[in-house]
């Protein structure tokens, strides 16, 4: 994915929209402030216009992390305690008596 400067963006935009929607009219337009070599492509100019078609704003968008909460303090202390009691138990079971997935488990053991 190609980067661009704040104000890149906004001038794909406004020489696509005056160029009559036309991403080869607007790559023509775009080869001498670019380069030849270091223009948008078809797909990142196409792309932008989506986005902000769809969005309506040219900011990135933030990707969520996703939160890792298998193998926690609680979690652990419950496994251990439940492994005490009971160490016949399947791990299936004893994933669904816990709440907790069986890739899960399977680490704490």
């Amino acid at each position: 994915m190609v980067k661009y400067t704040n104000e890149q963006p906004l001038q794909i935009l406004k020489i696509y929209y005056r160029n009559s929607e036309s991403v080869a009219a607007t790559l023509r337009t775009l080869t001498p402030i670019f380069g030849r070599n270091s223009r948008p492509s078809r797909q990142a100019v196409t792309s932008l216009v989506k986005k902000f078609e769809s969005t309506y704003s040219l900011c990135d968008v933030a990707v969520p992390v996703k939160l890792r909460v298998g193998r926690n303090v609680e979690n652990i202390a419950a496994v251990e305690t439940s492994v005490a009691n009971d160490p016949n138990q399947s791990v299936a079971r004893r994933s669904q008596e816990l709440g907790i997935a069986k890739t899960h488990m399977v680490n704490f053991a």
